[in-house]
């Protein structure tokens, strides 16, 4: 148990700057003051630690967190009080016949009494509260950090959609740049009017991606204002997709599985189970009262003191089949853990390969592919000038360039979601050298 609760006071504190150290860390140039990220928002730009912010702030599922604390701690002031005193009242003889009529020879007794609890069920029952405490707290850091990811996420998806704007709109100006010379050739009868109306087909069919682009992004940013109970005032997102630089390697992955909110969460439940077998332990021994009480005799001439004390006898465990089933769901917690930690490890693996794979990619696109698509749009360009290439062979460079273009964008975005989740499953901000990421062996993923 102490191990839990280092455990448990090591993901309080990195809960919250989880996915602040991730979100800070990939994009350059976000403004990161408070005052200046109020300023964008005003002029209808935002920020990432902006939007975070908001999200902790007004999302309706955290609004409910500060009673539901309130519940719990007066639920462990409730499991900490002890039965009180009884105080009785009892008459006897009155109200007869023959010599017991009227009250003369009324015997008049009172009691003062106390339960004491045995087995520390007074203890057992604050230790169960205090762990559902425990375990309504891991509800909310899960609840809080899928939340800041999600914010995240929406944040991504507005920034890709911008970046697919600009890679549509620099398209555009080339295609109609290219139907601008066309045109000037047909004109001259060096080109078929079909040259011209091929390349115009292009033209508005990259218009109207543009237009879906722009549907796309409102969609997009309405869905990340609704993180904080909003309308999206804003129109644009700071940040750029630009390549990272830090990715985590396969054994640091691993490592912070330790302190996933996930797998904290499975522990917070199996102590909630612990304590309840205990209490439910200490329910077999039975408790004992004591009383001392003073009774009178013929009316209130005599009296003497009395003293009480009975307890059950447990001729057995009047409790056994709660404590039976008590250990078995503690069992059963246990193997729920042992379950989501494979569960993790291959999803968290899985994720990784993945996130690697696509910054590969994102890499050879930027060094190898695109410049060579640059190239061949040039040469082509100038064999059209020449003469010696077709409008079709045109296009076709066109389209080969601006299909890659749009892969890099996708493939960073990959890359920004992997780390991300990563983050999310396991509570960390995943930082390593990206020089130092070596092919993954393996070992690593057995």
């Amino acid at each position: 148990m102490k191990r839990y609760q280092e455990i448990t006071l090591l993901a309080c504190r990195r809960g919250m700057a989880t996915v602040s150290l991730c979100v800070f860390g990939l994009f350059a140039g976000l403004i990161s003051h408070s005052s200046l990220a109020k300023t964008d928002q005003a002029q209808g730009e935002i920020t990432l630690p902006w939007v975070l912010e908001q999200t902790l702030l007004h999302h309706p599922q955290l609004q409910g967190y500060p009673y539901d604390l309130r519940v719990s701690e007066a639920l462990t002031l409730q499991a900490g009080i002890s039965p009180n005193p009884e105080f009785s009242l009892e008459v006897e003889n009155i109200l007869g016949s023959g010599e017991m009529q009227g009250v003369e020879n009324a015997e008049i007794t009172l009691g003062l009494s106390q339960v004491i609890e045995l087995g520390d069920k007074r203890q057992r029952r604050i230790d169960l509260a205090r762990a559902e405490q425990g375990q309504s707290l891991s509800e909310y850091e899960l609840t809080r950090l899928d939340l800041l990811a999600e914010a995240t996420q929406r944040y991504y998806q507005v920034l890709r959609l911008q970046a697919l704007q600009d890679w549509n709109a620099r398209r555009i100006l080339v295609e109609q740049e290219a139907l601008n010379e066309i045109e000037s050739r047909a004109k001259a009868g060096a080109v078929t009017q079909a040259d011209v109306s091929k390349m115009a087909l292009r033209l508005s069919r990259s218009e109207s991606i543009q237009y879906g682009l722009e549907s796309q992004a409102q969609l997009a940013r309405l869905g990340l204002a609704s993180m904080w109970s909003s309308e999206a005032y804003f129109t644009l997102v700071a940040g750029e997709l630009a390549p990272l630089h830090a990715l985590p390697t396969a054994a640091s992955v691993l490592n912070a599985m330790e302190t996933a909110p996930q797998y904290l969460q499975l522990l917070s439940i199996e102590r909630v189970m612990y304590a309840k077998r205990r209490m439910e332990e200490s329910k077999a021994q039975s408790d004992i009262s004591l009383g001392l009480g003073v009774r009178s005799y013929d009316g209130f001439d005599d009296g003497a003191l009395m003293f009480n004390f009975s307890m059950p006898i447990a001729l057995s465990n009047p409790n056994q089949g709660n404590i039976m089933a008590a250990r078995a769901k503690e069992e059963i917690a246990r193997e729920q853990q042992r379950l989501a930690r494979s569960q993790l490890r291959l999803s968290l693996l899985e994720i990784h390969l993945t996130m690697v794979n696509n910054a590969k990619q994102a890499k050879r696109l930027q060094q190898r592919l695109l410049p060579l698509a640059n190239r061949l749009l040039k040469d082509t360009q100038t064999a059209y000038h020449a003469g010696q290439a077709n409008v079709l062979l045109l296009a076709d460079a066109q389209s080969e360039l601006f299909s890659l273009q749009r892969e890099l964008i996708e493939t960073k975005v990959g890359v920004y979601q992997g780390r991300l989740e990563l983050e999310r499953i396991t509570g960390q901000s995943m930082t390593a050298t990206l020089d130092n990421i070596k092919p993954l062996a393996a070992q690593e993923y057995r």
